[in-house]
């Protein structure tokens, strides 16, 4: 499981992100980006198991760069944080299709909390699939 963070380059939500990082860290495996180069670059390659996007926009113009290449996303849950509440805002973080959405300004640990139940699904699916696949080998190799 792997966990990849863009968090723009701004001390005053570091501090609260930070936590949600730490939260996750023993649970999955984490990247942080500061730049939508970086992440761009890391979301071309191919990712070792499922991943998971949480996605902090600094400002509009994140928000704008995260649409252009959400293309990138087409296969990964994300978790989005907007910069602001305006209504145009909302309207282009909703086009990048998040599993869950929340607001700079709001109580961040939710979103930690989503994270963590999302690794923990994600975690349990890949379980069963497993165990499908172990058994319909089972079928094959006995018929």
């Amino acid at each position: 499981m792997n966990v990849i963070f863009y968090l723009p380059v701004t001390s005053k939500i570091d501090a609260r992100i930070q936590e949600v990082v730490e939260m996750v860290r023993s649970m999955a495996k984490t990247e942080i980006f500061r730049s939508i180069g970086d992440l761009s670059s890391r979301l071309r390659w191919p990712a070792d198991g499922f991943v998971i996007a949480f996605l902090v926009a600094g400002n509009k113009k994140d928000l704008v760069d995260f649409s252009f290449i959400r293309h990138l996303f087409s296969d990964t849950p994300i978790i989005l944080v907007l910069p602001d509440r305006k209504e145009s805002t909302a309207i282009i973080g909703y086009g990048l299709v998040p599993r869950y959405l929340t607001y700079i300004d709001s109580n961040l640990m939710e979103a930690g909390a989503v994270l963590e139940k999302m690794i923990k699904y994600y975690e349990k699916r890949k379980v069963m699939e497993e165990q499908e696949i172990d058994s319909g080998y089972e079928l094959l190799v006995t018929r």
